[in-house]
């Protein structure tokens, strides 16, 4: 075993896990603590670009303060000073990549494609709610462990809200995987939390369809088919994809940031529903997929505000699910009672014209008493109708 093989004097390097242009990853063990760890080193030509030293240690920083079972655990990081390589050391996972998936089976069974979006969403929705951005979510970094829990891995290319740290790329360059980068980040613009959603939206649409949503050779190309085409519905592809599964990843692929979901964690909802069966409404006119799916037991009501442009999607309600089926309407949604009471009230109104205009032209001598009517609620409303009618009709 020679100096070059061991990592700050106790994690002792084994075989190649995988490798890029900024880092290569080792199967790795650490001999304090007795297990096997993940060690990512920066690429040795790097580690004299103040840069990209700045992005490997953002991404251990970033990716340290996130605990959550479906995040890649982050153990140490820093600098191995007989060598000069820049090191994070992170929990190893036992299993295969998305990436891996989809070369061995090319698409994946609904159910297993989307239990492993649900987990994604659940690890995003957690860095999202502490301030992390991923900005490079792709099948190649959402790994299944052998006992199959997701795991979202390598925030090398994550950004902290208020990080003071300047951006790295030059003005008009993006990072991450073209097929997966949101319009805006295409555009160059910065990314934000519907940017990851976006990625997780063509992830879904790839493991679902076995292809992706857009087809492009270069980043050019992918912009533009962005701007001015729409990838089919997933259950155009394929007929036994639930019509909600497909309108929920429709929405992840929205054009506008604001018209997709608000947050991973009601993507995760919205999927959940169409799974199990919720449809919805469409308005054809329009031009972008909006969900807002009804409350049930299992996942509460989602309610973004609808951009004007979006295709309006209203809930239609589905088969009852296990957990005891869909919740009535949402509150401020006149009711069956509420309607029932309308019709009371448009009925006493009509009958009172009928017996006033009887009192009027024939009832002899007939003059019909008149006073104002007004209630506070329904029920005072119909009551003081009937009185009404009572005086008129002595």
């Amino acid at each position: 075993m020679t100096r070059s093989e061991l990592i700050a004097g106790r994690y002792e390097l084994g075989e190649r896990l995988g490798f890029g242009g900024m880092s290569t990853v080792h199967l790795a063990f650490d001999r304090r603590l007795e297990r096997q760890v993940a060690v990512k080193l920066l690429a040795e030509h790097l580690a004299d670009d103040p840069a990209f030293v700045s992005r490997f240690r953002r991404e251990a920083l970033a990716a340290a303060r996130l605990v959550h079972p479906n995040i890649v655990q982050v153990f140490d990081f820093g600098l191995d000073e007989p060598s000069g390589r820049h090191f994070i050391v992170m929990e190893y996972i036992r299993g295969k990549s998305g990436a891996e998936l989809l070369r061995e089976h090319g698409r994946l069974e609904q159910a297993e494609a989307l239990q492993i979006v649900d987990q994604a969403c659940r690890g995003l929705d957690h860095a999202h709610r502490h301030g992390v951005v991923h900005r490079d979510v792709k099948p190649g970094n959402l790994l299944r462990s052998e006992d199959g829990v997701v795991k979202l891995a390598d925030f090398g290319i994550a950004k902290a809200k208020g990080d003071a740290v300047s951006r790295i790329t030059q003005v008009g360059s993006v990072l991450g995987t073209a097929a997966y980068l949101s319009p805006e980040q295409a555009a160059g613009e910065e990314a934000t939390p519907q940017s990851d959603i976006y990625s997780l939206g063509v992830v879904a649409y790839q493991l679902l369809a076995g292809r992706l949503p857009y087809e492009a050779q270069s980043l050019t190309e992918l912009a533009l088919k962005q701007q001015r085409e729409h990838p089919p519905m997933l259950d155009e592809l394929d007929p036994s994809i639930p019509h909600g599964v497909a309108q929920a990843v429709a929405r992840a692929l929205a054009m506008e940031p604001k018209e997709r979901f608000a947050s991973a964690a009601e993507m995760r909802e919205a999927l959940a529903a169409g799974a199990a069966g919720h449809t919805f409404a469409e308005d054809p006119t329009a031009r972008t997929s909006v969900l807002a799916a009804d409350p049930t037991t299992a996942t509460r009501a989602l309610r973004p505000d609808p951009p004007t442009s979006a295709r309006r999607l209203q809930p239609v309600p589905g088969p009852p699910t296990p957990a005891g089926g869909y919740a009535q309407p949402a509150a401020g949604q006149p009711g069956r009672a509420r309607r029932l009471a309308r019709l009371a009230l448009l009925l006493l109104v009509l009958a009172a014209l009928a017996v006033g205009a009887w009192f009027a032209f024939v009832a002899p001598g007939g003059g019909v008493e008149l006073r104002e009517v007004d209630g506070g609620n329904t029920a005072e409303t119909v009551q003081n109708m009937k009185e009404l009618i009572d005086e008129n009709t002595r």
